[in-house]
């Protein structure tokens, strides 16, 4: 049987999905701290990627980076925690148990976990971290407001106004389903298999079982920064969740 074909440009009426879900449906309940540097997009009815599935997974946007990509001065320490070996920079891994993620790492993953004091970063670059963070929060807020008003997304600026006075909508989602364009998340070194032409790639479960797609979205659709694509994958038979991030 062929691959279901991927939905493009979805948008929040579109069956299937949950928009903005609370941190309690998104994260297991020893680790709702996660919404601290996790912010949650959109849930996704996994039958819409593979008939034969069920369930739901979540596309989740982090706060961090505001340089380079997340983990890139703490993955090494954070990554002790996990059995897998797949926690790195850029990529962030999840157990699914039942509908909820169960993040594969410990919170030193995230820099903003850390104090002033202790942080892996000259004072300056995290107090930059800091302020970056505190925007996006605002931004974040903001956005779920006018979704909550006008039931659309749109790119706001950082006053919380339509950017350039555009109320046009853009997609909650750009991809549900289908094959991952092989950017340029496929060539860090995490394990990835190419298609034939190259033209797409699966990321590798720690059995060498192929990640399917399950959604992308650039990431400033709903802040004011954010990746360019966030990429979210699913693996059944291990029930693993794992988001990557493309950066152009």
């Amino acid at each position: 049987m062929s691959a279901p074909q991927p939905l493009t440009n979805l948008g929040p009426d579109s069956p299937g999905l949950r928009m903005f879900p609370p941190p309690a449906d998104v994260f297991v309940e020893d680790q709702l701290w996660l919404a601290d540097h996790l912010h949650p997009l959109v849930s996704v009815d996994l039958s819409l990627v593979d008939p034969a599935l069920s369930g739901w997974t979540h596309l989740v946007s982090p706060i961090e980076p505001d340089e380079v990509v997340i983990g890139w001065r703490t993955a090494a320490v954070a990554a002790r925690a996990d059995p897998t070996g797949m926690l790195r920079e850029n990529w962030l891994p999840f157990r699914m148990e039942g509908d909820r993620m169960r993040f594969l790492g410990d919170e030193r993953y995230f820099a903003l976990s850390y104090d002033a004091d202790s942080a892996p970063m000259e004072p300056h670059d995290f107090d930059r971290l800091v302020a970056h963070r505190d925007e996006q929060q605002r931004s974040w807020a903001a956005t779920r407001a006018w979704y909550d008003e006008h039931g659309t997304l749109v790119r706001l600026d950082e006053s919380g106004a339509p950017a350039w006075g555009n109320t046009d909508p853009v997609p909650v989602l750009e991809q549900v389903g289908g094959i991952a364009g092989a950017g340029n998340w496929a060539f860090d070194e995490f394990p990835v298999e190419f298609t034939d032409d190259e033209e797409g790639a699966f990321p590798l479960s720690p059995a060498g079982r192929r990640f399917q797609l399950v959604a992308e979205v650039p990431g400033w659709h709903y802040r004011t920064a954010g990746a360019d694509g966030i990429l979210l994958f699913h693996e059944p038979v291990e029930q693993l969740a794992l988001l990557t991030f493309d950066w152009t």
